[in-house]
Formats: structure tokens, C-alpha cells, sequence
């Protein structure tokens, strides 16, 4: 589903009403400011981030030391400037071991150092986003400094619950919370960035690019671990330019002799702790240990994989063991073909198919049903599930050694794992003699849980006992094993299987989003918890179809009548035009358009009213800026063909064409700018987010503002703020040139009294006067004298001779 993206219009607050008026006021403020902020920290606890971190296994001692002991690891922990430190080293090499003992014991939070950190994973649900990346690591750093939650930021928080999806905007408040006085050193440590979403290390890259690029210290450091992707050296590349990033490299020849090493203390540990278990002899013991430090290109993961192997299928003796170990998987794929091989080949497909496909990792409970359910089963009753400590037996027998089992939670045991058996086009392309490798495609996996949630949300129960307005939705849930994930998971397997569904299956899946009955209810509102919006009452089976992109139940119902094409639910005032445009479903889109059609004599033609194109919601806001603000091309491109209005703006006074340029969407802003979309450069709107995007460094946004609108670089805020003098305040150079190329007028003094030499020569070039006297009848020269910078001293002086 798309996600709305937060914009602010109007400069942030930087005060709150005082809480001192008197005793009264004050207290009640005070308990309002405490509300607001454990509201904050709950919405921002998108994930269990500590656990996540904690599913890594300790370091064996002896290992992490090409790190901990690097001298660039050393200048970067040690320095007081803010550069990024970027680790890199191949796959199996335990970065993520690494960064869970930086953080539990190198990089520990002090008094004056804040650490943070979130552990990335390729997985459909939570932990790719940088957006929940940001949230967590915002929750961390207000829990352990609850000073730094400002009551500027919690005003911030309180404009909009969109915020909490915005990269922009929660970067932003990142760099505003470490711009407290009080706010120390923080640390900022992220895992395997390789596996964030493909949109997200865009944003990353170039949020850290303008952190790093300021000339002003930080207090703010990153420390970074991926495997070394050429695609993350080019996202990267600003900033190595810049010097502003360390790379300490684990694939350099030095550093794989140094892991190399570190990798044998961990064979030696890890036979240690088998021959204790196996009860082997010290000669056993000691060919056991050569013959797997005697393999090239070992990897920590490889060793795993191979020891147990070697643990599951030996028999205690000296010639076992040497014939074992004289042919050992050579690589990691190879240590996963033989493992599959031994398995149950039915049951360890279905099984692999329902983890890698699933949107989170299934608890026991939940897997035991999913492996039970058969086309038969109508209801709770008619399951036949295995005890659980049996069922987690029965896991491991089937592909244990692929799979971790982890807080009754079932996870891949390894990113590679699923990278082995997932099928993309590259694997397509390339023959190999494998029975395992690259065997699963994902749409038959996304089919395979469609299929088991479908039939799960048809047990009885939830039409006879179905969800009623005085329970609480989780637990409902609890109580129904699997209903949280079928629920909230089961429209996305759908689509994503690309199944061509029979008319069996379209009047299922209509049957489903039939809003009239109890099991709609029932799934929809357990669905509705994950969105963090309020449930929308009255929704329409039509609304379901639309929100969910059901372009078949879509079709059969426009083409059935009876039904009303406008109606809005109560809670948002929001059409079924209006969910599905702003979730990106074009064929939907296209088919509100067309609206009710009846047949005729082998003809279809119109009948009843047609869809409104610009029906606005609670907010004011209109399908296509709902399109605009999720950056829906395709639905853009329908609406404004079908005659929506690009002016439209909502009760803040957004249009669609602001909200495309404040979020850098060019290619929207192209096709607004075609239908006809016009800036309002009379207003106070445009001005104020000039100011915004110039204090905040949206080159992008201030670019295209000066182009497209006839907008005043100098427009003045209340406090006499311009966009060049918050540009100057902020340091951002890129901006400051665009505002001077742009016609605006220079605050030298300002820069002067920063210290900051790059503005101060580049207002310099533009014409500033150097005897320019200020309110406070000061010249920049003279602020420039108190603050005892000499080079800008020189700069001005020698601007004054010439």
C-alpha cells in the first residue's frame, strides 16, 4: 500500500504555549506534553528491534578483532568529527555478529554517548524500510535521552500522523534531536543495508551525503555494514569524494587473511563443543579441526552448515571422520544442496515456499496450521494439529538445518538461504545441475499462502463468533491462531501470485469483501490495525474491492449495478475512486472511471451516475492528489485525462503540484505541469515552503520552485527569516547558490559571525558589501573580529581593498 508522505507548509514551531502560567495550567500542560510523548514513542516502536539484533549469535572470542583493533576503526571511534564508517566484507563473514558486539560491547551508551541501531533484512513486511529504520532508531535515542523529545518535536509529531512514514521528515527530526545541547554524541549503527528496500538507500545515501558535507562538526555518526555491492559504492560515491566516509574493507587481501584467521578460532571452538557432545577422542578432534581449516574461501556460515552436516549423520570413529571430511561441501551452496537432498522433497518445498514468501516469520503455532490446512477443513474443529514440542521436532526433521527457530518464531537460517532457492531472472537464464537451486519461483510461493489464508478466512467461526465493536481486535486475534496473518497478508499474496482467477475464485474473493457480512468485518478490522489510521465505518464492498485492487470483483460489480459509485465511508469521507488512486491501482482506476455499465443487446453501455473525479474527503484532498502524494504515475496519468482538476488544494492549502515538488517527484510535477497545474505565488503557502525546503537543503524543492513559480527568494516569515539567511544559519552551500542564482539578497553578517568561509566567499562573488551595517549597526567585518575567524577576516578585508 502506498504511504502518505507528511508536508509541512508552515515553519515549525520552535516553542510550545509556557508551562508556567500558573499551577493549574502548567500541571495540565505538563500531563498533556507526558501523553504526547509516550504516544510518539509507541507509534515510532514499528518493530522489535532489540530482538531482531538479538537473533544473532555472540562473537567466539578471539573473532571481530580485525575490526576492534583496525587503526581506521580506531580514528573513526576515537575522532570528535562526524564522519561515516562503512564496513564491507562478503557474505557468511559474520557483519551482523559484528555489529551486535559493537553495540552490546564497544559502542555501548555512556553519559555521553548515545548508540542506536536496526538490523536490515530482506523480507516483504518491516525490517527493509528505512522509514521503521528511522523510527526505531528515533525510539532508542528519545528513551535513553527523553530530554532531546523537545517540545518542538513533539509539536512536529502532533501536525500529522503521516510523519511516521516520511524519510524526509523523521531524518529531520533525527538531525534536529542531535542539534540539542544536550544531546552528546550519538551513534547511529545500521546492518546489512544491502538488504533495504531498492527505494530507500537512495534517500539514505543522500541524507547522509548532506549531513556529512556541512563544515560544522556533528555530534552525529553512522557506522555502516553491507556486503560490498557495486550499486552501494555508487550510492556511497558523494561522500568518499568528500572524505567524508571511511571504508574499512573485510574483501581487501589483508583483512580476508585477518578473517580468514578468526574464522579458524571459530572451527576450533566449534569442534571443541561438538567432540563435548559427541564424546570424540583428541585425535578425532584434531583431523576434524584440520581437514575443515585445510578448505579455501571458509566462511563463518560454511563452517556452520558443515559441522552440522558432519554432526547429524556421523558415527563416532577416526574412519568416518576421515571419510566425511574428505568430501566436504566446497561452498555454501553446495552444504544447502546436500541438506535438501535428505529432505522430505514435498514437505520441504511446502514448507520453504510458505517462509520465503511470508510477509513475517510465522510463529510454530501459526506454521502448524498452514501445513495442516487441506482444502476440506471449514473450521477450527476440523484441524488436526501436532503438539507443538512435536511440531517443532517435526521442523527441524523436514529442513532444520536451513531454518532457526527463535522465540517460537520460524526464520531462514541465513540471507543466502533464500537468495539459493528463490528463482529471479538471472537463475531463469542460467542452467545448472541442481535439484534445489534457484527451485522456487516466487509467485508459486505468494500462491501457495494465498491459497492457505483464503481458505482459513472461510472457517465458520468468523461468521457464527465473528469480531464485534467490544472486543479488542488482538485479541480476537490471539484467540484464533493465524488470523493476524491471514487477515492482514492474504490481498497481498493474492496479487502478488499474478494468478488468472477463475469466476469460482472472483466470487470467493467478492464473497470475502462482501462488507455486509460478519467475516468481512471480522478480517477487515484485524486488517485495519496495521495501518495506523482510524478504522473507515461504512466501508463499502466496493471501497474493499478498490482499496485492495481487485480489478475483477471491481469489473462484476460495476457491471452488476446496484451499487453507488461516490458513496464516502464516515470516518475519512473517502471513495472508492479515492483508496484506490491513492494506493496505485490503475486498472481499478480506470474502471470507477468508466463507471456502471449494463448490457444491451450484446452491448455495454453506461448506466446510473458516473464516479466524481474530484470528490474530496474530511481533508479536503482529491483522488489525484492522493495519486500525487504516493507518487502513482500511472494513476496521475488516467485521472488528469479524465479531467481532474490539478489545482485542487486541501484544507492546508496543499495542492497536488506543491506536494509532488516537496517531494522531489519530477516526473509527477511534469505531468501536472502538462494538465494544466498553475503555482499560487500570491499566497503565503508557496513562500513558507520555500523557507522549509531552503533551512532543510531540498536542493530539488527550491529548484523547482524558482522555476516553476514566481516565487520571491526573499519572502519573509515572521521573524524576518528569509530562505537564504535560514539556508546560510544551516550551512547548505548547494541551496545558498541556488537562492543567489535565483535573486536573492545576501546575509553576509550572519555567515561572517558562523565562521562559515564557503558562504561567506560565495556571497562574496555575489556583491555582498562587507561594510553592509546590520539592525545592530554591526558590519560583517566587525562580527567576523568578535567571533576571531581569520580567514574570513582576510576574505572580507581583502573584498574591501579591491
Amino acid at each position: 500500500m502506498g504511504k502518505f508522505i507528511h508536508i509541512d507548509f508552515m515553519p515549525i514551531p520552535t516553542k510550545l504555549p509556557t508551562r508556567t502560567i500558573n499551577n493549574v495550567h502548567g500541571q495540565y500542560l505538563t500531563e498533556k506534553l507526558d501523553e504526547k510523548k509516550i504516544e510518539i514513542l509507541q507509534k515510532l516502536n514499528k518493530l522489535p528491534y532489540r530482538e531482531r539484533k538479538d537473533r544473532n549469535p555472540d562473537r567466539t572470542p578471539g573473532t571481530c578483532e580485525w575490526v576492534i583493533t583496525h587503526e581506521l576503526f580506531r580514528n573513526w571511534q576515537e575522532s570528535e568529527s562526524s564522519r561515516m564508517l562503512w564496513i564491507s566484507a562478503d557474505p557468511g563473514c559474520g557483519k551482523s555478529v559484528l555489529a551486535k558486539y559493537l553495540i552490546d560491547h564497544i559502542l555501548t551508551t555512556t553519559q555521553t554517548r548515545t548508540t542506536c541501531y536496526f538490523f536490515f533484512k530482506d523480507n516483504p513486511e518491516d525490517q527493509s524500510s528505512v522509514v521503521n529504520a528511522l523510527c526505531c532508531i528515533l525510539r532508542q535515542l528519545f528513551q535513553q535521552k527523553a530530554t532531546l523529545l523537545s517540545e518542538a518535536i513533539v509539536e512536529r509529531f502532533g501536525v500529522g500522523g503521516e510523519l511516521y512514514s516520511s524519510f524526509i521528515d523523521l531524518w529531520d527530526v533525527l538531525l534536529s534531536a542531535a542539534k540539542d545541547k544536550n544531546a552528546g554524541e550519538i551513534v547511529c549503527i545500521l546492518d546489512a543495508i544491502d538488504e533495504c528496500e531498492d527505494h530507500g538507500m537512495p534517500q539514505l545515501a543522500d541524507g547522509l551525503y548532506k549531513l556529512y558535507r556541512a563544515e560544522r562538526n556533528s555530534n552525529l555518526k553512522f557506522l555502516i555494514t553491507s556486503r560490498p555491492y557495486i550499486k552501494i559504492e555508487r550510492s556511497f560515491q558523494p561522500l568518499m569524494a568528500s572524505l567524508s566516509l571511511i571504508r574499512l574493507s573485510g574483501e581487501s587481501e589483508a583483512e580476508i587473511t585477518k578473517i580468514s584467521q578468526e574464522i579458524d578460532f571459530f572451527i576450533a571452538a566449534r569442534v571443541r563443543a561438538i567432540g563435548e557432545e559427541l564424546d570424540l577422542e583428541s585425535g578425532e578432534k584434531d583431523l576434524l579441526q584440520q581437514r575443515l581449516q585445510r578448505v579455501p574461501n571458509r566462511t563463518y556460515l560454511w563452517v556452520h552448515l558443515t559441522l552440522n552436516l558432519i554432526k547429524d549423520t556421523i558415527e563416532i570413529s577416526e574412519t568416518k571422520i576421515d571419510r566425511l571430511t574428505s568430501n566436504l561441501p566446497k561452498t555454501v551452496d553446495e552444504a544447502y544442496e546436500r541438506i535438501l537432498c535428505k529432505a522430505d522433497k514435498k514437505k520441504a518445498r511446502k514448507l520453504l515456499h510458505i517462509v520465503t514468501a511470508a510477509a513475517r516469520p510465522l510463529t510454530l503455532e501459526e506454521m502448524n496450521l498452514a501445513l495442516a490446512l487441506e482444502d476440506n477443513h471449514q473450521s477450527y474443529s476440523d484441524l488436526k494439529l501436532t503438539p507443538e514440542r512435536r511440531f517443532r521436532k517435526n521442523v527441524r526433521e523436514i529442513c532444520g538445518l536451513l531454518l532457526t527457530i527463535i522465540d517460537s518464531r520460524i526464520y531462514l537460517l541465513h540471507q543466502t538461504v533464500k537468495e539459493f532457492l528463490i528463482q529471479n531472472d538471472l537463475a531463469n537464464a542460467a542452467k545448472n545441475d541442481s535439484i534445489w537451486k534457484h527451485s522456487l519461483q516466487p509467485q508459486d510461493s505468494h500462491r501457495v499462502l494465498a491459497n492457505i489464508c483464503i481458505r482459513h478466512l472461510f472457517f465458520a467461526e468468523f461468521e457464527a463468533h465473528p469480531l464485534d465493536n467490544d472486543t479488542i481486535p488482538a485479541q480476537y486475534a490471539e484467540r484464533n491462531i493465524f488470523l493476524d496473518y491471514s487477515a492482514k497478508h492474504w490481498a497481498t499474496h493474492l496479487r502478488e501470485s499474478q494468478n488468472e482467477l477463475d469466476d469460482t475464485a472472483i466470487r470467493s474473493i467478492q464473497s470475502l469483501c462482501d462488507a455486509s457480512s460478519k467475516r468481512c468485518l471480522t478480517w477487515f478490522r484485524i486488517y485495519w490495525t496495521g495501518t495506523n489510521t482510524n478504522f473507515p465505518e461504512n466501508f463499502t464492498t466496493l471501497m474493499i474491492a478498490s482499496y485492495f485492487g481487485f480489478a475483477k470483483v471491481v469489473r462484476l460489480l460495476t457491471e452488476s449495478g446496484g451499487i453507488d459509485l461516490n458513496s464516502k465511508d464516515d470516518t475519512h469521507g473517502r471513495s472508492a475512486l479515492s483508496w484506490a488512486a491513492g494506493n496505485g491501482f490503475d486498472i481499478v482506476v480506470a474502471l470507477l472511471i468508466r463507471g456502471i455499465i449494463s448490457q444491451w443487446k450484446g452491448i455495454w453501455l453506461p448506466a446510473g451516475e458516473r464516479v466524481r473525479i474530484d470528490a474530496v474527503d474530511n481533508y479536503g484532498r482529491t483522488p489525484l492528489l492522493h495519486a500525487v502524494w504516493n507518487r502513482h504515475v500511472a494513476v496521475v496519468e488516467l485521472l488528469l485525462k479524465a479531467g481532474a482538476q490539478a489545482d485542487l488544494a486541501d484544507n492546508v492549502g496543499g495542492t497536488p503540484l506543491l506536494y509532488a515538488i516537496c517531494s522531489g517527484y519530477n516526473d509527477v510535477v511534469e505531468q501536472l505541469v502538462e494538465g494544466g497545474a498553475e503555482m499560487d505565488s500570491k499566497g503565503n503557502k508557496i513562500g513558507a515552503l520555500l523557507l522549509s525546503a531552503a533551512e532543510r537543503g531540498r536542493e530539488d524543492v527550491v529548484k523547482r520552485l524558482l522555476e516553476i513559480g514566481e516565487v520571491n527568494p526573499d519572502f519573509e516569515d515572521g521573524n524576518n527569516q528569509t530562505p537564504l539567511s535560514r539556508a546560510v544559519e544551516k550551512s547548505e552551500v548547494a541551496v545558498v547558490q541556488l537562492l543567489l542564482d535565483g535573486g536573492a539578497k545576501t546575509p553576509l553578517s550572519r555567515a561572517a559571525e558562523m565562521g562559515d568561509e564557503k558562504v561567506v566567499e560565495l556571497l562574496l562573488k555575489y556583491g555582498a558589501q562587507p561594510d553592509f551595517e546590520d539592525e545592530d549597526n554591526q558590519t560583517p567585518l566587525s562580527r567576523a573580529v568578535q567571533g576571531g575567524n581569520a580567514r574570513i577576516i582576510q576574505l572580507l578585508t581583502s573584498c574591501r581593498t579591491s
